[in-house]
Formats: structure tokens, C-alpha cells, sequence
């Protein structure tokens, strides 16, 4: 979602989503739609977060923030619900303000 703070700076929030197929770590970010793999979740989740900032950026750039906004499906909302929080393994920068991470463990 995003939104502006009161110094008008665009503050956006996004959850992902990590998992761990075979032997790769994958990240999916649920409201862009964009999923990152790495060989360890750390990984996975910073790559993601460096593509959904690229995304936005650009997306700002070209005046057109509207068309990164694609819900992933439904499946993956399902599995953020049933995931635990998993700690970011840095700060998110600008423009996203705040992403939240849930792992899933399949079975």
C-alpha cells in the first residue's frame, strides 16, 4: 500500500512471503507480485527487496506507480497467512518504509 507522510515523502508497506524449495530459497512479494530465489532466505529477501525498490523507482520515474501494483494469487496471500514473522535482514530503504516477512515451512 502506499501512501504519503506528513513531510509528503511516498511511503509504501509490503509483506513477502519466503519459502525454501530443493535446495533454493524463494521470496514473493505479495502486492507487486515479484518473486527473488537465493541460496539462503537472507538472500532471497534482500534480492526482493532491491527488485520491488527498482520496480517502484522506475515506476515513479515514469509517472506510472499504478502499473506495479499487481496482487500476486490468491495461493500466495493464503500461504502469507498461514507463514511465521521472519526478521527482515536489513531496513528496508526508500520508497518502501516498511516490508514484513512471513516464512512457510511446506511439509
Amino acid at each position: 500500500m502506499a501512501g504519503r507522510s506528513n513531510n509528503g515523502k511516498l511511503n509504501i508497506a509490503l509483506r513477502m512471503i519466503v519459502y525454501r524449495e530443493g535446495d533454493w530459497w524463494f521470496a514473493h512479494c505479495l502486492e507487486l507480485d515479484i518473486v527473488a530465489e537465493g541460496e539462503t532466505a537472507d538472500n532471497a529477501m534482500r534480492d526482493l527487496e532491491d527488485l520491488c525498490r527498482f520496480q517502484i523507482e522506475t515506476a515513479l520515474e515514469e509517472g506510472d506507480l499504478d502499473s506495479v501494483f499487481r496482487p500476486a494469487p490468491p495461493a500466495a496471500w493464503r500461504m502469507f497467512c498461514m507463514g511465521t514473522m521472519k526478521r527482515m535482514p536489513c531496513k528496508p530503504a526508500a520508497p518502501v518504509d516498511k516490508f514484513e516477512a512471513r516464512q512457510v515451512a511446506f511439509a
